[in-house]
């Protein structure tokens, strides 16, 4: 019992001691109650306000992309690689046009004769065309009647000149002016200043005669003598017409004396010291003239194309020279004989451009090959690190036409001019950074060093029911950073130089209104509105309403509870009654 009544009064006097320190505490002083209240100032200064976020983050690369072995285009046979040196390895930084890795192609050999073979198979196809180009325009021209160097030269309108083959007499016109043509031969030509005799010699006169003898002939109703050759005899003797004896033939080709005619009877003496002797038994006969040609058109055929005579240059029994005009033609079916002439030609030009395409496109793949020799040493694209290699040396690789771009891929670099930081920034600092904004980066790895980049980007998303704000952070390349590395960012959100300041704690607002309260020489405080520009965690810029050197209220002992005081050092941080 005598144990709780001491417990009993231990309680009651501890609660009767802090009761009492309480009131003393609560109590101001005489001193204190009696007294104005006590203010903690700041003077407004004048200085340079900067204004950003700090941020921390880690290197990104940036994507710098692969790096490719030379590509054959329209190759028909794979291309077989072998990887001959590599000069670059994963995590190494190259610079651009570095190299990185040299190749060979086994089978170079091997393309680049498949190439010139190609290239001369087609260069003998061109000729080949070409040829037969030429000889279908000789034969235009030919139909036509006139010397042409392409079909450009022919308008089927104009027709046909039909012309003398030989020089000699019409003998047959077949042709009147005007009248439609059904023949394909339009007259006929004979040279009758030559003929050739049909003869007989006996057994016994064959030994007496030779090929290229002179003989003297007789001409059935014409006086006199005149000379001609043997072109011809045969030594393989023959039966005769009646049946008993045998002979052999003969040629003989003669100059005509005058108007001597086919089926004349001529008897034929042996030359003897330049006059006639020996005649020989049976006598010769005029067979047919040496040139004789018939005048032709083309083939008519089509009873349904009109064919005309247009014009008609000779008569018949007239005498004309070799190429001598003897009729023109047209009509519908000689213009179609022509067009149809001259589309074939066109037909072979375009089969020879088509041709030369094919050569110049296997040039082309020729000189590609001969150059490609050269790319077989592949260097970097840019400045960059070795993200990672796909082959070592003596690896190797194929690739055809059907392969993608990626079976090229040798080697794959990050960016080292193009490094990102990608964080987040809290909702209280999202609106000091804007996207565009510069950014001061320093980098644990390299302490001393400042490096420069740029807010590429600021976006917000939902995780979870808060709002996340990240910032993306552009960071311009320079030796000695890599990806992975840490670093601390200052965003810039502007700054103002040689501007008036505040601490930012004398600043309050009343009525929407931003006011400092200014002490004055009397002891009084002020309500002053100000205009405010730019701020950060310390300092406020004012624009207009407070002059350099006057103190701003920054604490008051009115706004503390009486245990506190405002301290000397014109700190907001309240200290105790003592």
């Amino acid at each position: 019992m005598a144990k709780k009544i001491i417990s009993l009064l231990i309680v009651f006097a501890l609660v009767f001691v802090g009761g009492y320190y309480t009131a003393i505490q609560l109590i101001p002083k005489s001193t204190e109650t009696n007294a104005g209240p006590t203010y903690a100032t700041k003077p407004v200064t004048r200085g340079d306000l900067k204004v950003g976020v700090n941020i921390t983050g880690q290197l990104n690369a940036g994507w710098g992309g692969s790096v490719f072995a030379p590509k054959l285009e329209d190759v028909t046979k794979p291309i077989k690689y072998v990887v001959e040196e590599v000069f670059a390895n994963e995590n190494d930084e190259v610079k651009k046009d570095a190299p990185i890795i040299r190749l060979s192609v086994s089978n170079l050999p091997e393309l680049i004769s498949d190439g010139n073979t190609t290239l001369e198979k087609l260069y003998k196809e061109l000729s080949d065309i070409q040829a037969e180009i030429d000889t279908e325009t000789e034969r235009l021209g030919n139909k036509v009647n006139k010397s042409i160097t392409s079909y450009r030269d022919v308008n089927p309108s104009d027709g046909i000149v039909i012309s003398s083959p030989i020089s000699g007499r019409i003998t047959e016109l077949k042709i009147k002016e005007g009248e439609k043509i059904t023949d394909s031969a339009v007259a006929n030509v004979v040279n009758d200043s030559k003929f050739k005799i049909t003869f007989k010699a006996t057994v016994n006169e064959f030994p007496t005669i030779k090929k290229g003898q002179k003989v003297f002939l007789n001409y059935s109703g014409y006086e006199g003598y005149y000379e001609g050759v043997i072109k011809e005899i045969n030594p393989n003797k023959v039966p005769n017409e009646d049946k008993i004896s045998y002979i052999h033939n003969g040629v003989i080709e003669a100059n005509n004396p005058g108007l001597i005619q086919e089926g004349t009877s001529v008897s034929i003496s042996l030359n003897n010291d330049g006059v006639a002797g020996t005649t020989l038994t049976y006598a010769g006969t005029v067979d047919s003239y040496i040139s004789q040609a018939k005048a032709l058109s083309y083939e008519v055929s089509d009873s349904t194309k009109t064919v005309l005579a247009t014009e008609v240059y000779v008569s018949e029994n007239e005498f004309v020279n070799e190429g001598q005009p003897i009729v023109k033609i047209s009509g519908s079916g000689v213009n179609k004989s022509i067009q149809d002439d001259i589309d074939k030609i066109k037909a072979l030009y375009d089969k020879a451009s088509e041709k030369n395409e094919e050569i110049d496109k296997a040039k082309k793949y020729v000189a590609n090959i001969m150059e490609f020799s050269s790319k077989l040493l592949v260097t970097a694209t840019m400045d960059g690190i070795v993200a990672w290699k796909r082959y070592n040396v003596g690896d190797t690789f194929e690739t055809t036409s059907s392969s993608s771009q990626w079976d090229y891929e040798v080697i794959n670099l990050y960016n080292s001019n193009q490094l990102s930081i990608s964080t987040q920034v809290s909702d209280l600092d999202v609106n000091f950074v804007q996207q565009g904004a510069t950014v001061e980066i320093t980098v644990d790895a390299l302490p001393g060093k400042t490096f420069q980049g740029t807010v590429e980007r600021l976006y917000q998303y939902n995780e979870n029911g808060k709002v996340i704000y990240n910032v993306n952070i552009s960071v311009t390349g320079e030796e000695g950073l890599r990806p992975g590395m840490n670093t601390n960012c200052f965003i810039d959100a502007g700054e103002s130089l040689d501007t008036l300041m505040v601490p930012i704690e004398a600043v309050f607002e009343e009525d929407f209104k931003q006011k400092v309260e200014v002490l004055k020489e009397d002891g009084t405080v002020e309500a002053v509105e100000i205009e405010i520009g730019l701020m950060n965690d310390r300092f406020v810029e004012v624009l207009s309403g407070l002059e350099e050197g006057q103190q701003v209220v920054t604490g008051s002992s009115g706004d503390l509870m009486p245990s506190q005081t405002v301290d000397k050092s014109n700190s907001i941080i309240p200290g105790k009654n003592n």
